[in-house]
């Protein structure tokens, strides 16, 4: 019995020598470095100031830039369609979203030294202030990943809410903070010293989440015990209907974060350009966990109208507030030495589609990148000024692609908007589409007694070109007609001379240079490939949807998943929907990131879908599946394209 003690006490004195031994490496290097690259942007500084690295996401690459000199080092090949970079010292991880890898990069070699596969459509990067280990957000699958910069294997991987974008970690690298692209909340998750406790080494740990409702399980791949982090998670919400949401950043003290947002206002129901959107920076009390509504920043009031605020920076002591908006390209500077009380300062023109902003450590240079103009504006952070233009890169696009998708993203030309107030890419977020459903102007004739307008949930614009025809009440027969969209829905004076044409009649393709180019961009839109293996219940699931008795394929047959008809599935029968009763099949690839569904935007999830909304079985026979049977259709049709 007293060798048993002896034994214990002896594992429990190495465990607790081991834990010292831990806490203080982790607490030493806790404070040893701070790093440039603790949010996410598109662009980022050495922590020294003196380098300048930026992405282009339409040339596969990224630039370094000397920052004192403003002369361009290098370009270098990275991933396909890079999104954002973090620097650790002399690496900087770039995240490739269309290649679902991070490709590392030594600045002082300016070469690569080797990619890291990751998850789906990663997105953003953000380096721990001990510099140990890169966080990445994974837009495909809903996950935050953690990866050593030491030995760049995944530590693990925690699942949250849809489209994880934005990253930042607070001062003192307790929390890291995600946005969600098509969401007004934000995610906090605690990040810690994982402490040893010996049950745990051999069983494993599961974390409870009390906010989500469900348990989050580390997926841990690698590392050592010292690399792991203990995490919780916790969802603050602040505005409803929020679509999109890139970025989010913490002030010095931690004490604030401020997201960027755009909200919808109205929904359209007025039928006037702002009572579509609104653009706002929204401010998060990190001590109280909660929306600081009192603090909100409304940029139309405070600034001047603008489109799609992206990213956002502080400098002058946390007094002043720099806000990159997107679509109407230009530059907000907020005085916020009052909180409650935000004032214009200026209102600063840059090039197409600005997405990215850093400032320089003393505070006298802001550094904006312009994504579709492959430039970086060099600003006057005193004067307000643009001092100088770096070419960053050739974008490789085709011109014809390439003006067509400056279109898309832009609101800044009264033919495109007014009030440079709404974009394409406002509700058809990065091509796909914003979660919201809302009242479209309708110009055909319209039944007594009712309103022109009609309820539609947003739809992706994904592979739109093999689907034809267009939009729920199959009313567009070419992508042309997004002519009715500039000039209804974003109150534009229109890209075409005169009338247009009625959507289904004479084409209006071949009427403006323009509109072509736009049709061109959007004709160009692809779908992303799924890659995985179908696991047992997906293969279950893909039976039952190719049998003869649900009558699935009748109307979704692959490869398209759709047989381009419209068809009654008796959903076209609610109050307020007279351009009905048929719909146009849409097609089923992508439902994973396509919530919520059914034209109306009724069905929250595909469950709906197939019971609450299918009381007749118009919507496939499947009165008589089994619940076993319905979610394994359900993970079939989640793995689609497959």
């Amino acid at each position: 019995m007293r060798g048993l003690v002896n034994f214990i006490y002896l594992v429990m004195l190495g465990a607790f020598g081991l834990w010292i031994f831990l806490f203080t490496n982790i607490s030493a290097n806790s404070t040893v470095i701070k790093q440039a690259s603790t949010s996410s942007h598109m662009l980022a500084l050495t922590s020294n100031g003196k380098t300048l690295c930026v992405v282009n996401p339409d040339s596969d690459s990224i630039t370094i830039i000397d920052s004192e000199t403003l002369l361009v080092q290098a370009e270098i090949p990275v991933g396909n369609d890079p999104r954002a970079l973090a620097i650790n010292k002399n690496l900087a991880f770039v995240t490739n979203h269309g290649s679902d890898s991070i490709s590392v990069i030594d600045l002082q070699a300016q070469s690569k030294l080797t990619d890291i596969s990751v998850g789906e459509r990663p997105v953003g990067a953000a380096i721990s202030p001990n510099g140990r280990f890169l966080a990445i957000s994974e837009m495909g699958q809903d996950t935050v990943r953690f990866i050593s910069t030491q030995t760049y294997k995944t530590l693990f991987s925690y699942p949250v809410r849809d489209r994880p974008y934005g990253l930042s970690f607070t001062p003192d690298g307790s929390y890291l903070l995600v946005s969600h692209l098509i969401s007004g909340e934000i995610t906090r998750m605690k990040v810690q010293p994982f402490t040893i406790f010996l049950p745990d080494v051999f069983r494993g740990s599961t974390f409870t989440d009390n906010d989500l409702s469900q348990p989050i399980i580390p997926n841990v791949t690698n590392g050592p015990v010292d690399d792991f982090v203990r995490g919780s998670i916790r969802s603050i919400p602040t505005w409803p209907n929020v679509a999109p949401a890139p970025t989010v950043i913490t002030n010095e003290t931690g004490t604030r974060a401020y997201l960027t947002q755009t909200m919808g206002n109205g929904l359209g129901l007025n039928n006037q350009f702002d009572s579509t959107v609104f653009p706002k920076v929204s401010v998060i009390n990190l001590n109280t966990n909660s929306h600081q509504i009192a603090e909100h920043i409304s940029l139309p009031e405070i600034d001047r109208p603008v489109g799609l605020p992206w990213d956002v920076a502080l400098t002058k002591n946390e007094t002043e507030l720099w806000v990159v908006n997107a679509a109407s390209n230009d530059i907000s500077v907020i005085d916020i030495s009052n909180p409650n009380i935000p004032t214009r300062t200026a209102n600063i023109k840059v090039g197409d589609n600005p997405r990215g902003i850093i400032i320089s450590q003393n505070g006298s240079t802001a550094f904006v990148y312009n994504a579709l103009a492959g430039i970086v504006s060099v600003i006057d952070a005193y004067n307000y000024t643009i001092t100088k233009e770096i070419t960053t890169t050739a974008i490789s696009l085709p011109p014809l692609l390439l003006t067509g998708k400056k279109l898309f993203h832009s609101s800044a030309r009264a033919d495109l908007a007014q009030a440079a107030w709404i974009s394409c890419n406002t509700c058809h977020v990065e091509g796909e589409q914003d979660g919201r459903t809302w009242l479209i102007q309708f110009l055909g004739p319209v039944p007594p007694g009712e309103q022109p307008l009609i309820k539609r949930n947003t739809t992706s614009l994904l592979g739109m070109i093999e689907t034809y025809p267009l939009r729920w009440s199959a009313e567009w027969d070419e992508s042309a007609d997004s002519e009715f969209s500039v000039r209804l829905e974003q109150f534009g004076t229109g890209l075409i001379p005169g009338d247009m044409h009625p959507t289904l009649g004479t084409p209006n393709q071949g009427r403006s240079s323009d509109l072509d180019a736009l049709a061109a961009f959007i004709d160009s839109l692809q779908v992303p490939v799924r890659k995985h293996d179908l696991s047992p219940a997906e293969l279950r699931g893909k039976e039952v949807f190719a049998s003869s008795v649900t009558e699935c394929q009748t109307c979704h047959p692959p490869p398209l998943y759709t047989d381009l008809n419209q068809h009654d599935v008796g959903t076209g029968d609610r109050p307020g929907e007279w351009f009905g009763p048929r719909f146009d099949t849409p097609t089923l690839r992508y439902l994973f990131d396509s919530a919520p569904y059914l034209h109306d935007g009724s069905a929250a999830t595909l469950m709906d879908v197939l019971t609450n909304n299918n009381p007749d079985d118009k919507h496939g026979i499947t009165s008589h599946l089994t619940e076993q049977q319905l979610t394994d259709l359900i993970a079939f049709l989640l793995t689609l394209p497959h």
